[in-house]
Parts: C-alpha cells; structure tokens; sequence
C-alpha cells in the first residue's frame, strides 16, 4: 500500500484530527431441542478500501437460534479487535461490533455424529477507533466511527458430542458497505467527514458450542 492511500475510516479521523436442530429426531447428530444458545470465538479477515490497514483479528459471538425444521433461525452480536498495520498508528486498535441475523439449512448425509450446513447472515457492524493525537506540545482524544451492512455466505460443520451439545465449526466470506466516517472530539462535538465511506470484504471462521434448551 502506498504512503498516500490510507483506509478511508483512518484518513478520515486524521482529518479531523448455535446449535441448529431442524430435524428433531431425523439427525441424531443434533439434538431435538427448538431453542438453543451458542457461543463461538472467532478469526475475522477485513479486506478492501474500508478496511485498509487493518491485520486479522479475533473475537467472539454469542447467539440464539431458534429450529422450527430443517431451517433454523440465529439473532445475536458479535466483536473482534484488530491490530493496525500502519506507520505511527502502533498500539491502537480498531473494533469491529454488530449484531447479525443468520439462518441455516442442515444436509442429511445419514450420519448419526455429523450434519453439514449451509447459511447465510446479514449484519449491522460498526468500526471505530480512538485516538491520541500529538504534536509534541499539546494533545487531543477523538473517536472516530462508520457503521454498514454486511452480508455473507458460507457453511458449517455441527458435531454431536451429547443430545444437547453440538460443536460448531463454520466460516462465512461476504460483503460491507460502511457509511461516511463520524468523528468525535470531546469538548468541540461531532461531525461528520462526506465521501469517506467505503467497501470491503470479511472472513469470518467460527468454532464454538451450541447447547440445547428445554425439552
């Protein structure tokens, strides 16, 4: 990356200065349980013009799911912390925070121990950053933001370790769009920086558990 072009978000603030259980008994690698909870770590790739500058990171999620058959429904949050990759910028980090909506169709590959998935998720994110800007005399706190949408595909694995716990092991790639960057300095308010939105694309891998709920 060349010394000129920044990440928009970056550029900007220096310028201002589950467990899925759909067949209830057809899949004995999952439980039969409708509701369910699930909380995962993650490894989260950022890619393109909005997330210039920004290494992989990790994070975690946590969600409900809720299995009416062989679809199941997700709704949750989740965050992860990235490292910057960027001359004078060493120390800081940007936060990626959202919540997403993620449904899944389970496979039947007739095993007991296994049940692949396919899924998809849509996701509000936001990125921010805070910063301590210096000029060896004087100094200044700001906290710069973008939110977008996000959407995603990709699939998963669910392994059967009891009735009610599944291990979960997924990964999505997809696509966000963030809105023009905010930056607030304390003491002066808030504006707002036009034309520095930005695209860019995620990775995302999942391992976590799932854990059935009530009968």
């Amino acid at each position: 990356m060349s010394a000129v072009r920044r990440s928009s978000f970056l550029t900007a603030a220096l310028c201002c200065g589950a467990l899925a259980a759909p067949f209830a008994g057809a899949l004995s690698a999952q439980s039969a349980q409708r509701f369910s909870v699930q909380a995962s770590g993650l490894y989260v790739g950022a890619y393109g013009d909005a997330y210039e500058g920004l290494k992989p990171g990790a994070g975690a999620e946590a969600q409900l799911r809720y299995t009416p058959s062989v679809w199941s429904f997700g709704v949750g949050g989740q965050m992860s912390s990235h490292d910057l990759n960027e001359p004078g910028f060493k120390g800081y980090k940007v936060r990626l925070t959202g919540a997403f909506f993620e449904p899944r169709r389970v496979i039947d590959v007739g095993s007991a121990q296994v049940a692949p998935y396919i899924s998809a998720r849509f996701a509000y994110l936001r990125q921010s950053i805070d910063l301590d800007l210096t000029d060896g005399v004087s100094s200044v706190d700001l906290k710069a933001e973008a939110s977008g949408g996000q959407v995603n595909v990709g699939g998963g694995l669910l392994f059967r370790m009891s009735p009610r716990i599944n291990l979960d092991l997924g990964a999505t790639f997809g696509m966000i769009r963030f809105g023009d960057v905010e930056v607030n300095v304390p003491g002066y308010g808030q504006t707002t920086v036009s034309g520095s939105s930005g695209t860019g694309q995620n990775l995302v891998v999942r391992a976590g558990l799932a854990i059935g709920l009530g009968k």
